[in-house]
């Protein structure tokens, strides 16, 4: 049997739109496209797979008059819940080390009222 080890590329393009036209304005989106794709090859058949992220990053904005600029995009809810995560972790720690302090200080007065 001489199967192959599946093939990882890792995939990072930015994609630009199809120009939106809204009143005075011609609108362009513009998205970071980020990933990894796999494939395999072997003597009964093959296969391949992909996991993709899009994240909007910018519009860029024309006008009538040919004055032409970028909106960034920021996304407020993925901030927030890093954020979210991140307190999590930390009152995690701090209760890890509080717990941590109360069984060494309980072990202490046990091993003192033995005496």
């Amino acid at each position: 049997m001489t199967d192959q080890q599946p093939e990882f590329k890792e995939i990072d393009k930015q994609l630009v739109g199809e120009p939106i036209a809204v009143a005075k304005y011609t609108l362009q989106p513009v998205a970071q496209v980020t990933g990894q794709r796999m494939s395999i090859e072997g003597e009964t058949g093959g296969g391949a797979g992909a996991w993709l992220r899009v994240n909007p990053v910018k519009v860029i904005v024309c006008e009538n008059d040919g004055k032409e600029y970028e909106v960034s995009i920021t996304d407020d809810t993925r901030e927030a819940v890093q954020q979210i995560a991140q307190a999590g972790l930390l009152v995690a720690a701090v209760c890890g080390l509080a717990i941590i302090g109360i069984k060494i200080l309980g072990f202490r007065q046990n091993k003192e009222t033995k005496r």
